[in-house]
């Protein structure tokens, strides 16, 4: 089925694309634990439940079958034999017979396999010895020969991930393992002069491949290996690198594996597995990390890649891709990821420039199964951005059902909801999961239209009258309920709330005699300086007071209704100043409800002349209350204890 005649040649569009991942790991010269690199790679990439393939290329000095994780529980034959046989018979041998697998990888479905450099017996020298590798290739199809084999390894095991361990040096193999079969290729160097010398050529010959007929990219990880521990204080090491850099063409840090004094690597211990938390096994961990982001068949790496390109789109770092081959490879991912939601979830976030492109994202990340609550909460952004003010209605409720989450989603669900829907949202699973804190955060953030308004007393509401809300958050409640009923109007009602429990004036916190002051205001257009005095004499003995553009506001207007002019406009200067540098929504207590800056800078200048002497001047939430405000009773509020 797979075998190849050495006298058929096949075109290269007769192998259909793969997701099999073939990494190289290469090093000019020995010394640098390049094998031992590729093993802790491997079980790691296994541990973490993919297909892995090892295969032993280093025929002259072959090491990966010594590795006890790597035994197999009979010997099995090798490249060197698989290549003999195929000379001998002019058939590309069925490869299975040349790998065996490692028992007990990790827990999480992960397959680890090896092809070792062949079954080491009295002949495999001999046999290593008769292979010409440039006959091969020059009149026995050694490239169709290597193009099946990798073609076998995907149809026999289907691997995520193969990873080839490649002698050292210029080789007559080495074309083989760092050009005609990688996508990618790790290499291994210790920083000195020997081996950049040597490895120049290497790595001009990889890129080159780029250029050739097959115009193939292969990437490239640079790893300085066993370098020592030491301080650079006289930057050798930093001079060394940026020559590898300069000369070797490559900008990224090279990732590094120090060196390790360690009895256990003599007995040759895979640090992933056995010592995960050392760090070499960190280290090991990192070139893992680098290989699978480079893989964008993987869907961690295809996650990992969206993420950057988000960030690449904006900035020209060291990695820079034009907006051509960054759209390119997300094409390439949505092929390979067509049915995974969370992958196709993250490429709708990264398209949303284009509506219509990113609301198919979606609607394909929630078929594929993907109903994490922020993909129907971005959809229902764009349907209302397209006036299907039902769908994202529908999109919000969907999210509102949901619970546990963060609540700037639960915030912006509920504003969503709003534009096409009467549901009471105060009611939903995803309000009444969050815990106290969060809640009085997201009813002080609903204060915009009246519709925001009325689930924000709702939800203050629901909260006072749990009885099992200690007495602090209960005053904290009292206080954001009173806050919204003076920004609706409802003077009485707040200056009950804020008295209630016999409490007077001078029993008030710094908040709530500010704002009894204000509701009283606004319920007889008459200033009460007692509740603003309680407001100025708690800031004086504050040792910290806040110094947020709001609190600066009021106690400007507490100083003005104290009589002290003077104060009241040094509070405002110094606002005034605070606004000049941020361009963010500010609560007003000119109007009871967040602004925007440029907003909250006209209260400002309204506040000032009102300080000045113009009596006209009252503040906005009072011209736009209803007149007379309905006389309610407020909803009975549980007792302090």
């Amino acid at each position: 089925m797979f075998g190849i005649d050495k006298n058929k040649r096949l075109s290269l569009c007769d192998w259909l694309p793969d997701k099999m991942y073939v990494t190289t790991f290469y090093s000019f010269k020995g010394g640098v634990g390049r094998t031992m690199a590729l093993v802790n790679t491997a079980v790691e990439l296994a541990n973490t439940g993919r297909r892995v393939l090892v295969v032993d290329f280093d025929l002259e000095a072959p090491g990966l079958d010594t590795f006890e994780i790597l035994h197999s529980e009979t010997q099995v034959p090798g490249i060197v034999d698989f290549v003999s046989e195929y000379i001998a018979s002019g058939q590309a041998p069925e490869v299975d017979r040349f790998i065996g697998e490692s028992p007990g990888i990790g827990d999480q479905g992960g397959r680890l396999w090896i092809m070792p450099s062949g079954a080491h017996h009295k002949s495999y020298a001999t046999n290593f010895s008769q292979i010409d590798w440039g006959v091969l290739y020059e009149q026995h199809d050694g490239y169709l020969l290597f193009e099946d084999l990798k073609e076998q390894w995907k149809q026999t095991l289907k691997p995520d991930y193969v990873l080839i361990d490649s002698r050292t040096g210029h080789t007559d193999t080495g074309g083989i393992c760092t050009r005609q079969l990688p996508d990618a290729v790790a290499i291994l160097f210790f920083p000195n002069e020997q081996n950049l010398r040597g490895l120049t050529k290497v790595v001009r010959d990889i890129r080159a491949e780029a250029e050739g007929p097959r115009k193939k990219e292969i990437e490239l990880h640079f790893v300085m290996s066993n370098v020592p521990d030491l301080d650079d204080e006289d930057r050798i090491l930093e001079s060394k690198i940026e020559a590898f850099q300069d000369q070797l063409g490559f900008k990224r840090e090279p990732m590094i594996v120090h060196r390790y004094n360690s009895l256990a690597l003599l007995n040759q211990a895979v640090f992933t597995k056995d010592r995960p938390r050392s760090r070499l096994a960190r280290e090991y961990r990192d070139v893992v990390q680098e290989i699978v982001r480079r893989n964008l068949a993987d869907r961690e790496g295809a996650l990992d890649y969206i993420r950057r390109a988000n960030r690449r789109w904006r900035h020209r770092g060291p990695d820079y891709e034009s907006p051509r081959e960054i759209d390119l490879k997300l094409e390439q991912i949505e092929d390979a990821h067509s049915r995974d939601g969370e992958v196709l979830f993250n490429l709708g976030m990264f398209r949303e420039y284009d509506r219509e492109q990113a609301e198919l994202l979606f609607d394909r990340a929630i078929e594929a199964g993907y109903n994490e609550p922020e993909v129907y909460l971005r959809r229902a952004r764009i349907r209302a951005g397209d006036d299907d003010l039902e769908g994202a209605s529908k999109d919000a409720l969907k999210v509102l059902q949901s619970d546990n989450l963060p609540p700037h989603l639960v915030r912006d669900a509920i504003l969503w909801a709003m534009r096409g829907s009467s549901v009471d949202v105060a009611e939903s699973r995803a309000v009444l999961s969050l815990d106290i804190s969060d809640r009085l955060w997201l009813a002080r953030m609903l204060d915009g239209s009246p519709e925001e308004i009325k689930t924000s007393v709702s939800i203050l509401q629901q909260l006072a009258g749990d009885n099992a809300l200690p007495d602090e958050a209960l005053r904290s409640v009292i206080s954001q309920l009173a806050l919204v009923y003076i920004g609706r109007g409802e003077f009485t009602r707040a200056m009950e709330l804020l008295s209630s429990e016999g409490r007077h004036v001078g029993d008030m916190k710094i908040q709530d005699a500010f704002n009894y002051g204000m509701a009283v205001w606004g319920d007889t257009r008459h200033v009460d300086p007692e509740p603003f005095a309680r407001a100025v004499e708690l800031d004086r003995t504050d040792k910290d007071p806040p110094s947020g553009p709001n609190y600066l506001q009021c106690m400007a207007i507490a100083h003005w209704a104290c009589g002290d002019m003077e104060t009241a406009l040094g509070f405002i200067r110094k606002a005034q100043a605070i606004m000049n540098k941020i361009r963010r929504p500010v609560f007003s207590c000119w109007r009871y409800c967040r602004v925007g800056a440029k907003a909250f800078i006209d209260d400002l200048d309204e506040i000032v002349e009102l300080i000045n002497g113009d009596t006209s001047r009252i503040p906005r939430f009072m011209a736009s209350a209803s007149e007379p405000e309905k006389k309610r009773q407020p909803k009975r509020v549980r007792k302090i204890r």
